[in-house]
C-alpha cells in the first residue's frame, strides 16, 4: 500500500480536521493526493490484466459458472482451514460439489463482530491489511480488513459493469458518495473538490438543500454528459431540487450502490439526469456481489462471491420466495467469510437467459433497511447513507438509529451489545451536533430493541414529528 493511503487510513479523523480548515484550492490537491494514491493501486497493470480475464467469463454456460464456483470455493475452504484461527477449529469439510458447503456453519453478524481477529488470514501481515468499518443494514459497525491487491480486483468488477454500458476505465465521473469533502459550516461553494488523477468530481452529500440547489445544479451543468454515480437516496435529493426548478442535467448514465434502488427513485433520478440507472448490490464484507446489466437485470457475479438464498430454518428458498442472503467471499483471502448470513434479503430470479447473453445467475435483492430523511432547520436534507457515516468507527452497538422528533430535536437510539456503548453513544452524539449545527438539539437513548416497521424493515432515520 502506497505510503500516503496508510498515513491517510491511520489519520483519518485528524487529517479530516485539518482539511476542514483549508481552502478549496488546497483541498483540491489534497484530494489529488489522495486520488494519485489510490489510482496506481486501482489502475495497475495487473488491475487491467484481471479485468480481461473477467471479461473473457462473460461467455461461460451455466455448467462452466457453477464448475467457476467449486473450485472457488474450494480453495477458499482450504485457504481457511490452513491459515484462519476460526476455521481451523472446525471440523474439516471436503467440498466435492456446491451441496456440501452446508457442512459449514452458518455464521450470523453478531458472530462475525465477537470472532474479530480470528476470522484473519495469518496468510496476510498486519502491515498489509486495510482495516474498515460497516455499519450495514443495522447501524450497527463491523470491522472488516482486506488488501491492496482485493481492493484492486474488487475495482475490476466495477470496471467490467461500467464496460457493459460502454464506459472506459478514467472516463470522467461526478460522485455523490458519503465522503465529507466540504466542512460542514460552510455557506457558500465549492461544495465539492476534484480529484484529478481520476478525473472525478466529488460532491458534498452534506450540503444540499433549496438555499445550495442552484449551486450544484450549475456546477453538475458544467459536467453534463459525464458519468454520475452515487447513494440512491442523496441522488433522489438532487433530483427532487433538480425537477422542482423544471429542469433535467443530462450525463451520460447513473450508478447506485451503498442502499436499495425503489422504483420511485429511479424514475426521478432517470428523469433530472436524463440517463439510465444501473444499480449495484454490494458490501464492505468484500463477500458478494450483484450488478445490473444493461437490460436492467441484476446478475450475480459468480466471480466474486458465492449466493445462497435460505429461509428461517437455513434451507435453500425456490425461486421467488424471499431469503436471507448467506455468502461465501470468493475474491477476499485476508478474512474469508464463509457462509456470512449479512442480514439482507432477497430472491432468485426463475432460471432464464437474459438478454445480456450472460450466464450469471439473476436475483433481486430486497435488503432489510427502510428510512425516512433528516430535515435540518437550515434547510438542509441528510440522506441516511450522510448520516450513516458517523457510525463507521462505533463497535458497541447491535443497532443505531436516528429519530427527529420535532423540526429541531433528534434521538440518537442505540441498543448496545457491550459495555461501551455509552462512550460510542457520546461520540456519535457529539458528531451528529456538530453536522447539524447549534439550531437542533440532538439527545440519546439506550433501548433494549430497534425501532422495526412492517417486513422486517429497520430504519436507519425515524421520522416522528408532529403534523
Amino acid at each position: 500500500m502506497p505510503a500516503i493511503e496508510k498515513i491517510f487510513r491511520a489519520h483519518s479523523r485528524r487529517l479530516q480536521l485539518v482539511y476542514d480548515r483549508m481552502p478549496s484550492g488546497v483541498q483540491n490537491a489534497l484530494t489529488a493526493a489522495r486520488g494519485w494514491s489510490l489510482a496506481r493501486n486501482r489502475y495497475a497493470p495487473t488491475m487491467y490484466a484481471f479485468l480481461e480475464e473477467l471479461r473473457s467469463h462473460e461467455h461461460w454456460t451455466r455448467e462452466e459458472v457453477k464448475a467457476h464456483q467449486l473450485r472457488a470455493l474450494q480453495r477458499v475452504a482450504e485457504h481457511a482451514s490452513k491459515t484462519v484461527p476460526f476455521y481451523a477449529a472446525l471440523p474439516p469439510v471436503e467440498l466435492n460439489s456446491l451441496e456440501d458447503l452446508a457442512k459449514f456453519p452458518v455464521l450470523a453478524r453478531e458472530q462475525v463482530r465477537q470472532a474479530g481477529d480470528a476470522l484473519l488470514s495469518k496468510s496476510v501481515s498486519d502491515g498489509e491489511r486495510v482495516r474498515v468499518g460497516t455499519t450495514g443494514t443495522t447501524g450497527a459497525s463491523l470491522k472488516i480488513a482486506y488488501s491492496p491487491r482485493v481492493a484492486q480486483r474488487n475495482w475490476a468488477f466495477r470496471m467490467r459493469q461500467l464496460g457493459w454500458m460502454g464506459i472506459q476505465p478514467l472516463s470522467p465521473r461526478v460522485t455523490f458518495f458519503g465522503s465529507r469533502v466540504a466542512p460542514p459550516q460552510r455557506t457558500a461553494p465549492p461544495y465539492w473538490t476534484y480529484n484529478s488523477p481520476e478525473r472525478q468530481l466529488l460532491m458534498s452529500s452534506f450540503h444540499l438543500s433549496e438555499k445550495t440547489a442552484q449551486d450544484y445544479i450549475e456546477c453538475l451543468q458544467r459536467h453534463s454528459g459525464e458519468m454520475l454515480e452515487g447513494f440512491p437516496s442523496v441522488l433522489g435529493i438532487m433530483a427532487d431540487l433538480i425537477l422542482h426548478r423544471q429542469t433535467s442535467v443530462p450525463m451520460r448514465a447513473v450508478f447506485t450502490d451503498g442502499e436499495p434502488l425503489y422504483p420511485f427513485l429511479r424514475a426521478k433520478i432517470e428523469k433530472a439526469f436524463n440517463a439510465r440507472v444501473y444499480d449495484t448490490y454490494g458490501n464492505t464484507e468484500i463477500c458478494g456481489l450483484i450488478q445490473e446489466c444493461e437490460h436492467n437485470q441484476m446478475h450475480l457475479i459468480p466471480e466474486f462471491g458465492y449466493l445462497e438464498i435460505l429461509d428461517e430454518d437455513n434451507r435453500p428458498a425456490p425461486p421467488g420466495q424471499e431469503g436471507y442472503f448467506v455468502w461465501t467471499a470468493l475474491i477476499n483471502d485476508v478474512m474469508p467469510l464463509i457462509r456470512y448470513r449479512i442480514g439482507d434479503r432477497g430472491c432468485w430470479q426463475p432460471e432464464g437467459q437474459c438478454l445480456c447473453g450472460r450466464a450469471f445467475p439473476t436475483v433481486v435483492p430486497t435488503i432489510t433497511r427502510d428510512s425516512d430523511l433528516l430535515s435540518c432547520p437550515d434547510g438542509r436534507i441528510l440522506s441516511p447513507r450522510t448520516v450513516n457515516q458517523l457510525l463507521k468507527y462505533s463497535s458497541s452497538f447491535r443497532f443505531c438509529q436516528f429519530v427527529q422528533t420535532g423540526p429541531e430535536r433528534v434521538i440518537v437510539r442505540a441498543v448496545p451489545s457491550n459495555g461501551n456503548s455509552h462512550r460510542d453513544l457520546a461520540s456519535v452524539q457529539e458528531n451528529l451536533q456538530k453536522l447539524l449545527g447549534t439550531q437542533m438539539t440532538v439527545d440519546t437513548e439506550v433501548a433494549p430493541e430497534p425501532i422495526v416497521r412492517a417486513g422486517g424493515k429497520i430504519p436507519l432515520i425515524v421520522q416522528k414529528r408532529a403534523s
